[in-house]
């Protein structure tokens, strides 16, 4: 007689980064009990997924919970988006403790999140802060975010700052994550335009110029290299940065590549029009950047999506210099990605799999436990309906965002069914997580690198 499983998904194209297999997904509590051929499980509870495509639940590596989301807000709007997993940026503002922010996130998120959660390091102030690495790695914090812009606003890691972290990164064993601008050189852009009283919103490309972000690439790279401490470099943006990475990469240089839907969804001749909501840091530039993103995509140079949602409190009319970089991202990832790159040809279901929850999982440490549709792995899983047509609108998002880059979006697939270990937490179009269901997990960022790189 064949088991009963407390959860089944049934008839569905489960997805993997090297195949797509018809068939259902038993769940017992937490975990993927067993994938059996389609029609041959029974459940307590059976989702039909047939016609749908059955994913692992993304995993984003890029969030900010500080701006108009907080931890459990993002947390709800990450679920409907399909992300199971979010890993947080902890910023550590000038003359903050790097080690208490981590401290207070992880009580704050492990009482409040719907959804499984890790953190990144923020440090603001690299120089003192990098003296508390090794007391984050045994808060289990192994990846830390420096910016090598922003050097106005007091925010700016230099050389020998930016050497003395990742020595200590590099022996702990952990990650870099790198704003990679060249600060110096757009800081005196910036005051240029503005000494010529510029139209900043028609020249907004001039102050993210694709050269200071692969000068800051190359830089940085070799520098990890140097201090044997592998390199992350979130919200990749250009053609210019890509043929770094690809450089890089062909030295075997330790080096990963993220982008973000608004890099291969949008350009800013179409941003414009939104003013100050359009403008992120890097910005997003042209069509030819766009589609040397997709490339790099498709060829694997990129190796991971994430969100970069930043929900930014502002306005279409508000000042454009004086505006905030960011946006609110993370629900709308996956179905933009879906549209931009499954429908057009540009790439299959497998490398969505591949580079919205495998990579990142593998990267971050939390493989096999989080990642892919394996028997023993937690029963984090997305349900997409590819045949669903919707409209994207800052009103049916669950952000507290007002705005989104993407209004009046036609879209051609949809999130159907979230579960985040083993949970459902949305179904019908209804939410049904529980506040605090989310745990903590530990990264170990720099295992991978040292199965896969040679320093």
């Amino acid at each position: 007689m064949s088991s009963k499983y407390d959860v089944v998904i049934k008839n569905g194209f489960v997805v993997y980064p090297d195949k797509t297999v018809l068939a259902d997904v038993g769940i017992n509590g937490d975990s993927i009990a067993k994938l059996g051929p389609a029609d041959s499980l029974s459940g307590t509870k059976v989702i039909n997924a047939e016609g749908c495509y059955v994913l692992p639940g993304l995993i984003d590596p890029h969030t900010h919970p500080v701006y108009l989301d907080n931890l459990q807000d993002l947390s709800k709007t990450a679920a409907w988006g399909g992300v199971t997993t979010v890993i947080h940026y902890a910023y550590a503002k000038p003359g903050q403790s790097l080690l208490q922010i981590i401290k207070q996130w992880k009580e704050e998120a492990g009482k409040t999140s719907y959804i499984d959660f890790a953190l990144h390091g923020g440090l603001f102030e690299t120089i003192k802060q990098a003296d508390e690495l090794p007391d984050a790695f045994k808060e289990g914090v192994t990846s830390f975010k420096m910016f090598l812009s922003y050097a106005k606003l007091g925010w700016m890691t230099d050389d020998y700052a930016l050497t003395k972290a990742m020595d200590i990164i590099g022996r702990e064993g952990g990650m870099a994550a790198l704003h990679a601008e060249n600060g110096l050189a757009i800081d005196y852009i910036q005051d240029k335009l503005l000494a010529e009283k510029a139209d900043i919103t028609e020249r907004f490309l001039e102050t993210s110029p694709a050269l200071a972000e692969a000068e800051a690439i190359f830089r940085s790279v070799y520098l990890g290299r140097l201090m044997k401490c592998p390199v992350y470099i979130p919200h990749i943006s250009s053609r210019e940065a890509m043929e770094v990475i690809e450089y890089l990469k062909s030295r075997k240089f330790p080096v990963i590549a993220e982008t973000c839907p608004q890099y291969l969804s949008r350009t800013w001749d179409i941003l414009k029009e939104f003013g100050p909501l359009g403008k992120v840091g890097p910005a997003i530039k042209t069509q030819d950047d766009q589609d040397a993103l997709w490339d790099s995509v498709e060829n694997k140079l990129i190796d991971t999506i994430g969100s970069d949602h930043a929900p930014k409190p502002k306005k279409i009319d508000d000042n454009f210099f004086d505006a905030p970089y960011g946006t609110p991202e993370i629900e709308t990832m996956l179905a933009n990605v879906w549209h931009s790159g499954v429908n057009s040809g540009k790439i299959t279901p497998n490398d969505i799999a591949r580079i919205t929850s495998e990579n990142s999982a593998r990267i971050m440490g939390l493989f096999p436990k989080k990642g892919r549709l394996d028997e023993g792995s937690d029963a984090d899983i997305v349900v997409f309906d590819p045949a669903k047509q919707w409209t994207i609108s800052h009103t049916n998002q669950h952000t507290n965002a007002s705005y989104s880059i993407f209004e009046g979006r036609e879209i051609l697939g949809k999130v159907d069914t979230v579960l985040s270990r083993g949970k459902v937490i949305i179904e019908n179009d209804t939410f049904s997580g529980q506040a605090g269901d989310g745990k903590f997990h530990a990264t170990k960022s720099g295992e991978w690198f040292k199965n896969n790189y040679k320093f």
